[in-house]
């Protein structure tokens, strides 16, 4: 599984929700000593696993700590690797899992209602990109989930989002750009990709990060990405042409 395979997925048929599951941390690390997310990569096709990998290998914010098969020794080796999220490929048997853990799975049929961990799910086409993103929310504490077919989801008549939990500074502080800027770090993109993107130098990139960073007194990208959810700044990306 490779991201050219998955740059064919087309946004409008499953964009990522995210559906609060209680207060999120600021960070896997409320202290802010740590800012990467740890990752255990799950599933029984070895090559799966190194595609997962793969893709999201160099994406900031984010470590790969070890990566394995489900099986009777699986909590254990879970544990020792002490990820913030448990990557799998398919839906495992909640009974090879830690029963504290973070999951996120990618691909596979719906889970069975149940005692076990949260979970958090993914189509099969998704992107690297995203999958970044919805790593980074679900070691927050949030469920993200493919949605379903239709228009996007609306805020109600009088109401505006939800005030960003994790910082009490709104994004009105922000410029234009800025809200460019964190709206495209929110979907995991790296500073290179957001670049491209607005046709900018990765210097300026840099620039504005670490602009918006400050304003919004956030320690890392990690956090950007929480308050970019929160604030109802994160959007859909566009199909791919």
């Amino acid at each position: 599984m490779g991201e050219r395979d998955l740059s064919a997925f087309v946004a409008r048929r499953a964009t990522l929700r995210v559906l609060p599951g209680g207060a999120p941390s600021a960070a896997p690390d409320a202290a802010g000593a740590t800012t990467t997310v740890r990752v255990y990569v799950l599933g029984t096709d070895a090559l799966a696993r190194g595609g997962i990998r793969a893709l999201l290998d160099g994406r900031p914010a984010i470590h790969v700590v070890g990566d394995g098969e489900p099986g009777p020794t699986c909590p254990d080796d879970i544990a020792t690797a002490g990820p913030d999220v448990v990557l799998a490929h398919g839906t495992p048997d909640p009974g090879t899992l830690p029963p504290d853990c973070r999951l996120l799975t990618i691909g596979g049929p719906e889970p069975e209602t149940g005692p076990g961990p949260a979970h958090s799910r993914l189509p099969g086409t998704v992107t690297a990109a995203q999958l970044a993103s919805a790593v980074v929310l679900t070691a927050a504490g949030y469920t993200v989930a493919a949605r379903p077919d239709g228009p996007e989801p609306t805020t109600a008549p009088g109401t505006g989002p939800a005030a960003p939990v994790i910082s009490d500074v709104g994004p009105e502080q922000l410029t234009d750009r800025e809200r460019q800027v964190l709206g495209l770090l929110a979907h995991g993109l790296t500073n290179t990709e957001i670049a491209g993107s607005l046709t900018l130098s990765e210097h300026t990139v840099k620039t504005h990060v670490q602009n918006l960073l400050g304003k919004l007194r956030l320690r890392n990208r990690v956090q950007a990405v929480v308050y970019a959810f929160e604030a109802g700044l994160r959007r859909p990306l566009s199909p791919s042409p």
